[in-house]
């Protein structure tokens, strides 16, 4: 038998080289498993909120068809969209935000003030005003469905936010009923008709027809997007 004489200065160094990658790796997972919690934390609120719109828009239009979650194909991939509304009163896309505190408005990025957390998101009302737009690109040139205002709201769920100035198309949770109730004695009407106020129960049909006929099926392409959103929202400025 041969005895192996090993260096203790080698030894202490591949040591403290195995632990510091140890320490490297529980690091890393701790940091990954900490944004992953994260992110499932926030998809629930997301999940709730929106829950608690599709809801109060079921008792308030109960006439109306309701779309939740709508991946449309657009010219570059797809976009998913909150809510779409067919009503009497028109056609809304509505995108749900369940942020509370103080929210500041600016052009292209809002910031959310909560106790000591500060977070920048993109602006709801641009981000819902490329909803309006895809949906308004679905619809344009379609035969055999009347021409219709598209019409976008924001929705702030929690009753603890307040914003730092108005902003046209963002209500609260309790003020969306009245809101879209009240939109069409605002402008001359939601169709192409002269004096038309009020869609009928055939052109809802219509359009729900053509718009359930651009929405994106498969869940491989659902997917394509939500990582896609994902990696918009990890580059986000935080």
């Amino acid at each position: 038998m041969f005895a192996v004489s090993v260096d203790p200065t080698l030894l202490t160094l591949l040591i403290i080289f195995a632990a510091v990658n140890v320490a490297a790796l529980g690091v890393f997972l701790f940091f990954r498993l900490k944004d992953r919690a994260k992110r499932e934390e926030v998809r629930h609120y997301g999940d709730y909120a929106e829950k608690r719109v599709a809801e109060t828009i079921r008792r308030e239009f109960p006439g109306g068809v309701l779309m939740n979650n709508v991946f449309l194909k657009t010219g570059r991939g797809s976009t998913q969209i909150d809510h779409i509304l067919l009503c009497k009163w028109g056609l809304y896309v509505i995108e749900t935000k369940s942020h509370n505190g103080r929210i500041l408005v600016e052009d292209r990025e809002w910031t959310q003030i909560y106790g000591e957390k500060v977070i920048r998101f993109h602006s709801p009302v641009r981000q819902n005003k490329s909803h309006v737009n895809a949906l308004r690109s679905v619809l344009d040139g379609k035969r055999g469905i009347p021409r219709v205002n598209v019409m976008g709201l924001v929705v702030f769920t929690s009753r603890r936010v307040s914003f730092s100035r108005q902003v046209k198309g963002v209500v609260r949770l309790s003020e969306l009923g009245r809101t879209i109730k009240g939109s069409a004695s605002s402008r001359e009407g939601v169709t192409a008709a002269p004096g038309r106020k009020y869609l009928n129960s055939r052109e809802i049909a219509a359009l729900e027809k053509a718009i359930r006929k651009s929405c994106v099926r498969g869940r491989a392409a659902r997917r394509r997007h939500e990582r896609r959103v994902r990696e918009i929202d990890r580059n986000a400025r935080f």
